[in-house]
């Protein structure tokens, strides 16, 4: 196991691309999720859970809840920065929270906050979140 770091968070740039986009050029609300779920996996990667290890099992991340809100749209060739951060840590699931932004003019964009449950794989129920996450992160136990 790799060291967990002080601060479990991170940021990831995107850009705006045509397939991201409708016929005005506005970032269709789906392709936000496309953006979380990659800033969601490099920091799970991040937080010693990389996608081999999530793809081995025997416990696997699951997305319970999403929460979003829009607050304004991006724009075709937009440079966006996603910012995600673990939020809080239950006893079977964990909390991360999502900002994106436009570093051009400062814009907020969307904020997300998911939940995620640990399942097995083979018995399809909930996992003890990580001791680890617990003992490094003791502020965000709920």
């Amino acid at each position: 196991m790799s060291a967990l770091p002080d601060d479990p968070s991170l940021a990831i740039d995107v850009r705006v691309y045509y397939y991201d986009t409708d016929a005005a050029g506005v970032v269709h609300n789906i392709a936000y999720l496309r953006y979380i779920e990659e800033a969601r996996t490099r920091l799970a990667e991040r937080l010693d859970w990389p996608l081999e290890a999530m793809a081995e099992g025997p416990v696997v991340p699951v997305v319970r809840r999403t929460e979003i809100d829009y607050l304004r749209p991006a724009k075709l060739a937009d440079r966006l920065r996603v910012e995600g951060r673990l939020a809080a840590i239950g006893a079977a699931s964990f909390d991360i929270e999502f900002e994106v932004t436009r570093p051009a003019d400062g814009a907020g964009i969307v904020r997300c906050r998911q939940r995620l449950v640990g399942v097995h794989l083979a018995t399809g129920r909930p996992a003890r979140t990580r001791a680890d996450w617990r003992a490094r992160w003791p502020r965000l136990v709920e």
